[in-house]
């Protein structure tokens, strides 16, 4: 059956595929990003795809945002689905990440997030049904180097998913939240952001450079976004409550049963072994 769609972030990346996916399989796809001047990509792949979508501008870190959501209600009706897409992420050690990296990350993955979701969330309730997905990512689960703020963002996304599960869920509404491995999206290339004061010889450099390499490899390899945004449309769309967690791709797959599976020390020497031989 088709339904309204909401997705944020959708200029690039698992946003964009995601409202592809969602629009070939016969939603009517709000598709919103910060700025309009991106919508470009965008469009594209809907003509190549042959299908429409309705691009919006959605700033998820304005205050205002609530109030834009709540427009966007009444312009195109109460949303069935709606998939918290807009994240960022800066890489490098947590010491070179400063004050404004970190709060920018928490506010865009976050604080952007809740805001979306309480401004659709009334009429979604007065609906009496509807799922909510909230793209975490393999961070929210086991936190690795380099990485640490946005892991603490990701955690708190899994965090805030899980508890609002349980409070709207009298509602008829589902939360779920989907946990990415590497996929290969711009984050990892042309939009690949380094925290401000990250140092090319300092106490993390060896760290620092290793990280990164590894990362870039890996999502050169990486599957394709489309695989992230055809599961989130299958979840979307399935008759039965999809699982409240869904890791996609084989590296996070992989991570998340080792890291259930291993006494914690054993795991931790892994990581540490990977980082020392891989890190010289």
């Amino acid at each position: 059956m088709a339904e309204l769609v909401l997705i944020t972030g959708t200029s690039s990346g698992i946003g964009l595929a995601t409202a592809i996916a969602c629009a070939k399989a016969g939603h009517r796809v709000i598709a919103t990003m910060r700025n309009l001047d991106g919508k470009e990509e965008l469009e594209r792949a809907c003509s190549e795809a042959h299908v429409e979508v309705a691009i919006e501008s959605l700033d998820v870190t304005s205050s205002s945002v609530g109030m834009k959501v709540r427009e966007l209600v009444l312009k195109y009706g109460p949303f069935y689905g709606l998939v918290n897409n807009a994240g960022i992420g800066f890489g490098g050690a947590f010491e070179e990440q400063s004050d404004e990296d970190i709060r920018e990350q928490f506010e865009t993955n976050v604080f952007g997030l809740m805001a979306v979701t309480r401004g659709a969330l009334p009429s979604m309730r007065a609906a009496g049904r509807g799922r909510i997905i909230n793209v975490s990512s393999l961070s929210g689960r086991i936190g690795l180097p380099c990485v640490s703020a946005y892991a603490a963002t990701k955690h708190a996304v899994e965090g805030f998913s899980e508890s609002l599960r349980w409070e709207v869920e009298p509602f008829g509404l589902t939360v779920h939240v989907v946990e990415p491995g590497t996929v290969r999206t711009p984050i990892f290339f042309k939009n690949q952001r380094r925290g401000s004061l990250v140092s090319n010889d300092g106490p993390y450099a060896s760290l620092n450079q290793w990280v990164e390499k590894l990362v870039t490899e890996e999502a050169q390899r990486a599957p394709h976004p489309d695989v992230v945004g055809e599961k989130i449309e299958s979840m979307l769309s399935a008759d039965a409550v999809p699982r409240f967690r869904v890791a996609v791709g084989k590296d996070a797959r992989t991570l998340v049963t080792l890291r259930r599976a291993l006494p914690d020390r054993l795991f931790a020497s892994g990581v540490r072994f990977y980082s020392r031989y891989r890190g010289g």
